[in-house]
């Protein structure tokens, strides 16, 4: 059993529509991305103003739109730019790399900067500050509505006619159903490499040199061939210095990690703490959401196939129903129980191994997780000839899902590549 392959990470279609296949992000412009804030106001990437609401205060808000670069690294050339601490920047969440998309930013310590007129807006190809002001609080992790979303799906082996038939017919299909899977998508788990719940299991074991092992040295074949040379001497003979003279200079946290390998060895735990805490919380995430989708793919087949019917152990507010995503803090009763020993069964794993104080540490107490999700709003622009590719179909569609919830999820729904 391979846990890198697509199909244990991701969870079953809900919809019997047949699919248009296709691709997504052949071009950045062609995924919008947009923070829904306060009283549904859309940050939508394209405009040039925005209103952000709140009243005056000491931090500086602005609408950050970037293209083609992810969000940390936007953050990072933004910090360097105003010369300001990267920890004073939060935002209420990533976005993706390979699209045009539009948050909210808050800076602390800046506001003297901002009134005497030394801060200027950015304006460069990939990252662009709009709407500069001074706000009364903190955007803090979650602070959004929802996300808006301006999609084109091109490269479709149909007809336009037949796409916009396929495309509609599952519309009116998740509708009837009451929405989709609430599952996590891929890019959770890496896109060219799929190995950051790997990396997460051996860290709530305690497996720190394992876990470090995979994160650097695993190989793909989609890599470019100097960084798969460089894994694999560090996957066979553990040896951070010979790597580090492989390892191109980009992949900037494997290096972080050979150096403190090299410098103190066999510290593993000061080699992973090396790492900002923010990104050793992705690895626990990302096996708390494997966890998670695993337990809707067996609910969906064993269970109830229902997404406004809870099962016992299950939480439900109305139509919504919720399941545990694991953690240290959960506690598991009746048939969820029964479905997560079943995966703690397949992956040697037991709860008491979120309950370890690093666990803990990094992220991993456990919460609610809703089990579904309606996306609202959704709209088929357009259905016309593709002319990025010759004899092929695009479709432009849009839509608006809550936060934390996966446009790719539901773009799986109408594609169904896998």
């Amino acid at each position: 059993m391979d846990p890198t392959k697509s199909s244990l990470l991701l969870t079953p279609f809900v919809t019997k529509t047949e699919g248009i296949g296709g691709e997504i992000k052949q071009e950045a412009e062609d995924f919008v991305v947009g923070e829904i804030i306060e009283d549904d106001y859309i940050l939508n990437p394209r405009m040039n103003d925005f209103e952000l609401p709140g009243r005056k205060g000491m931090f500086l808000h602005f609408v950050l739109v970037k293209q083609d670069i992810d969000t940390s690294n936007a953050l990072d050339w933004i910090a360097k730019l105003w010369n300001v601490p990267r920890n004073y920047i939060s935002i209420a969440g990533s976005k993706d790399k390979k699209a045009l998309t539009g948050q909210r930013v808050s800076i602390w310590g800046i506001n003297k900067k901002f009134e005497e007129g030394k801060i200027e807006e950015i304006n460069l190809p990939k990252i662009k500050t709009k709407s500069l002001c001074l706000k009364l609080s903190e955007i803090r992790l979650g602070n959004l509505k929802g996300n808006f979303f301006d999609i084109i799906i091109r490269d479709i082996p149909f007809s336009p006619e037949e796409a916009k038939k396929r495309i509609e017919s599952c519309i009116q299909e998740i509708e009837k159903k009451g929405g989709i899977l609430n599952s996590f998508g891929s890019q959770r788990f890496g896109n060219i490499r799929p190995i950051t719940h790997l990396v997460g299991k051996e860290i709530i074991k305690g497996n720190l040199r394992e876990a470090l092992r995979i994160y650097v040295g695993q190989v793909f074949e989609e890599e470019l061939d100097e960084t798969k040379t460089a894994r694999e001497l560090y996957w066979e003979t553990e040896d951070p210095k010979k790597t580090l003279n492989l390892l191109p200079k980009h992949l900037k946290i494997e290096r972080k990690i050979l150096h403190s390998l090299d410098k103190r060895k066999n510290d593993y735990r000061q080699a992973l703490g090396s790492l900002p805490l923010q990104f050793q919380k992705l690895f626990i995430h990302a096996y708390q959401s494997f966890l998670f989708n695993r337990y809707l793919t067996i609910r969906f087949a064993n269970y109830n196939k229902s997404l406004e019917e809870a099962i016992e152990g299950e939480k439900q507010e109305g139509k919504v129903v919720y399941a545990p995503l694991i953690g240290g803090k959960t506690q598991l009763n009746k048939q969820t129980k029964e479905i997560y020993e079943q995966i703690f069964e397949e992956q040697g794993i037991n709860l008491n191994n979120f309950q370890q104080p690093l666990t803990i540490k990094m992220g991993g107490k456990g919460t609610l997780r809703s089990i579904g999700f309606l996306p609202q709003k959704t709209s088929l622009l357009e259905v016309s000839h593709d002319k990025n590719n010759k004899m092929k179909t695009k479709a432009r569609i849009s839509f608006q899902i809550q936060k934390g919830s996966y446009a790719t999820v539901l773009l799986r729904e109408f594609m169904k590549n896998e």
